[in-house]
């Protein structure tokens, strides 16, 4: 006589199998999205001014949201240039965008970030809900100079960083 598997058994089985399907569905979403995101090439020092170049030449005459700036006081690395409580916020804002070369490894960096991920990335939030921005050894903290996402949407389309982090990487992000 064969004996009967419990119901209880294939339930947890259904379960443990839903949960680890769901986990690689994660993780191959998460490297898709990467994928599709970042890109990264070799580029000689010349190349990676000329697209930097390009890229500011859109901005001409607009202020940066931060400027990165080398000091020799560490306090005045960052200078945040934020938009008036009362400006509307920009809604209609999708991307923000990244450009980095780093000169040490001759690596040009174009990272597109939605921003509706960006409101989704709780990694760098703390328990107030604001977060972090880092560049290289320096970072941001969105708690103690107030700036939100909503700063960036108030800042409107345009340039959010520009400058030369402390590891000599060139950094320009903006919005559009």
């Amino acid at each position: 006589m064969a004996s009967k598997t419990p119901t209880w058994v294939w339930v947890v089985l259904g379960i443990v199998g839903f949960c680890v399907l769901a986990v690689v569905a994660l993780v191959g979403g998460s490297i898709l999205m990467v994928r599709s995101h970042v890109h990264t090439e070799y580029a000689e020092k010349q190349t990676a001014e000329q697209e930097f170049a390009r890229q500011r030449a859109r901005f001409a005459g607009q202020q940066p949201l931060i400027e990165l700036r080398k000091t020799v006081n560490e306090d005045d690395k960052m200078v945040v240039h934020r938009p008036p409580e009362s400006a509307p916020r920009r809604t209609d804002l999708q991307t923000i965008r990244v450009l980095v070369y780093d000169n040490r490894e001759g690596r040009l960096i174009h990272i597109d970030v939605p921003l509706w991920i960006a409101r989704l990335v709780p990694s760098n939030r703390d328990r107030s809900g604001r977060g972090r921005v880092s560049f290289g050894s320096e970072s941001f903290d969105f708690e103690s100079g107030n700036l939100t996402l909503d700063d960036v949407e108030r800042h409107g389309p345009g340039l959010v960083v520009d400058g030369i982090d402390s590891r000599g990487a060139q950094v320009l992000v903006w919005a559009e």
